[in-house]
């Protein structure tokens, strides 16, 4: 009987445990190809985004979690590779109604990794935002992205 409740209590706990285990994984941020695009992790935090060239606006996509409707926020990242491309984020309201979009300005592409970011103010609507980065052109892209930061700003510089 004892050897029962124990085996129980094991196989219970093992499910609670990677219960647990399941969440922590969820609260990563997951990237998102956007048109005809390949988004591969490299190693540890690094990505790699492939675009087949097929129309403009190819690359990656991701929703960040706790924004602060009404505030300054800056996107912040760092990029290397071939082609050019833009940061664009997009804002939608709780119902998921889209609200406004803003656009940074082209960013050419080099062997080198470089710090871009783009600040912007959101919306006091605004519930949630998507986070893009691009090919400003039809044209095949292929680059890394790392590091990649959203800060909330406690008092607005814009």
């Amino acid at each position: 009987m004892k050897k029962t409740f124990f085996i129980v209590c094991s196989l219970i706990f093992g499910l609670i445990l990677s219960s647990f285990t399941g969440i922590s994984a969820e609260e990563q941020t997951k990237y998102f190809g956007v048109g005809d695009t390949q988004v591969s992790k490299v190693e540890g935090q690094t990505y790699k985004v492939s675009t087949k060239g097929k129309k403009q606006d190819e690359g990656f996509v991701f929703t960040p979690k706790n924004i602060k409707p009404g505030s300054q926020i800056t996107t912040q990242l760092e990029l290397k590779g071939k082609g050019e491309v833009i940061i664009r984020v997009s804002e939608t309201n709780a119902k998921g109604k889209f609200i406004k979009e803003s656009i940074g300005e082209p960013i050419k592409l080099t062997d080198e990794w470089q710090n871009v970011q783009h600040n912007l103010m959101l919306s006091p609507e605004t519930a949630e935002i998507d986070v893009m980065v691009l090919t400003n052109r039809k044209q095949q892209a292929t680059f890394q992205f790392k590091n990649v930061q959203i800060k909330n700003h406690e008092s607005p510089t814009l």
